[in-house]
């Protein structure tokens, strides 16, 4: 037998484009659609890959002895956004145009007119979770990169942070410096070297204003910057900028005097000009646009009055700027979290939750090591209350049923999410790894995606839940973000389902 065309997909796990290929009609938007009228035309896929196709995924539901409650409110959620129709106006034949709906009422016990019924309060029920006030609890937010929070739940920490008996700390698991490109480290040094000829960094230096352990200075610089913002300051900003990036000169080359610190800073600039882009730099220059980041994220968690001394920059080892990340070790990426875990002590710590091969590789390995720690950490303190909150941003989607918090997101959170990522990303606003998604700046996907969220359980709860609710957040509410709150032995599970989903097995 002649094979005409293979197509491999091992890619984007559950690319949209290779479900369309397969499942939709032939059609030029799908090129490799075509392939559908050749004989003996084949694609081969991993389990994960297919794990989204249709007929994949009812073989395996037929196999399930007993259908758990997520799976029966993700058919009456999806019997409800195609047909555009409120959970609890769906009837049984609707139900039944599902495929899983149909396969359902032929082998499992399942009373399918109440579906629609059941899924609706157990919506509603999330919903008001992520309404109910939260007080005197301690957080440790952790992101692979220091814009995934941000992009993850910004609109829920802007509620949590009004409570002053909260505490916020947020750690930073690796330096970011991949994201930041030679030109944007070229446009602050030479904004530094500008300022370096001005007589009033001549007396900052004189008052070891640079001083690398001074912390009160540090955010001198924050709020000189923050200032700026709120000025609508430019010239004040570009001070504040090549401030810290003189103070991260000082502390990466542990020079001592204004001459030496213009010596580096021309050798840099000459350094960045021949660079060409992409190429892997040398450990100094890592080190300097991993603290640009640093310096970014200072900036917006200063926002909502959190001092740096709460932001934890690890800068876990694991992470070296090649294609593909090593893998996490305990000594060098594990123990980094385990100690901050003992310090801070908290009640919830955040991890972004997204599967192995479904974004970028670093998030799947910090997660692994968060959870390592968590384990270790779980061990020193016996029954630890500790919760932990899944979160997802631009690279993978929750489904509502996966989801137990559902925090409603005003139309001027969601412009804060925005507003804040342009002014303090200075290094993202034109993102060296786009979303395949979205042309443009992630926070611009990110409220997309958070818009969609809301417009799928507003189909499914119906418009007046929200536009008539006594809440006054539901009725201002324009997006929607999920979370998943999980207790330890849950969240171990969950991370090696993570794992399981895309293996390439048979």
């Amino acid at each position: 037998m002649t094979i005409s065309a293979i197509i491999l997909a091992a890619g984007e796990a559950r690319s949209p484009v290779i479900r369309q290929a397969i499942e939709h009609t032939r059609d030029q938007q799908f090129p490799a659609s075509s392939l559908q009228g050749l004989r003996n035309a084949r694609f081969y896929l991993t389990r994960g890959a297919a794990s989204r196709l249709t007929a994949r995924r009812l073989e395996d539901f037929t196999k399930r002895s007993k259908t758990p409650e997520p799976v029966l409110d993700e058919i009456a959620i999806d019997a409800s956004t195609e047909l555009r129709r409120p959970l609890r106006a769906l009837s049984e034949a609707d139900i039944r145009s599902h495929p899983f709906g149909d396969e359902l009422s032929k082998t499992k016990n399942v009373h399918l007119p109440e579906m629609g019924a059941r899924a609706h309060e157990r919506i509603v029920a999330k919903i008001e979770r992520g309404l109910a006030p939260t007080t005197n609890t301690t957080f440790l937010h952790t992101e692979p990169h220091h814009d995934d929070v941000m992009l993850g739940y910004l609109s829920y920490i802007y509620h949590l942070v009004r409570d002053p008996t909260n505490g916020h700390h947020f750690a930073n698991l690796t330096s970011g410096f991949t994201s930041v490109s030679n030109a944007y480290l070229l446009s602050i040094l030479r904004k530094a070297e500008l300022q370096l000829g001005l007589p009033g960094f001549h007396s900052l230096f004189s008052s070891n204003y640079f001083d690398p352990g001074n912390a009160s200075r540090r955010m001198e610089d924050v709020y000189l910057f923050l200032d700026g913002s709120a000025e609508r300051s430019p010239e004040k900003k570009d001070e504040a900028e090549s401030r810290r990036l003189v103070r991260n000169i000082v502390d990466v080359y542990r020079l001592s005097n204004l001459e030496a610190i213009r010596s580096k800073a021309k050798e840099l600039e000459i350094y960045l000009t021949k660079q060409y882009p992409g190429a892997k730099d040398p450990a100094d220059v890592q080190t300097l646009k991993g603290m640009l980041r640093e310096w970014e994220v200072e900036l917006l968690w200063a926002y909502f009055g959190i001092e740096a001394k709460d932001v934890h920059p690890l800068r876990l080892g694991f992470y070296r700027g090649d294609i593909f990340s090593e893998e996490p070790e305990i000594r060098r990426d594990v123990i980094p979290i385990l100690e901050l875990l003992k310090k801070i002590k908290p009640d919830v710590v955040s991890v972004a939750f997204d599967p192995e091969g479904s974004g970028p590789d670093t998030h799947y390995k910090a997660l692994q090591a968060v959870a390592e720690a968590l384990k270790m950490y779980e061990k020193e303190r016996e029954g630890v209350p500790v919760r932990v909150w899944g979160y997802r941003n631009v690279w993978y989607r929750f489904k509502p049923s996966e989801v137990n918090i559902m925090v409603p997101v005003s139309l001027n959170t969601l412009s804060l999410l925005h507003a804040a990522f342009m002014n303090c990303f200075g290094s993202q606003s034109s993102a060296s790894f786009p979303s395949y998604e979205h042309d443009g700046p992630f926070s611009e996907l990110a409220q997309k995606i958070q818009v969609e969220q809301y417009a799928m359980i507003k189909t499914c709860l119906g418009d007046d839940f929200f536009l008539k609710n006594k809440h006054p957040r539901l009725r201002a509410a324009r997006g929607m973000i999920f979370l998943k709150e999980m207790a330890l032995p849950e969240f171990y599970d969950r991370v090696r389902e993570l794992r399981k989903v895309t293996e390439e097995e048979g």
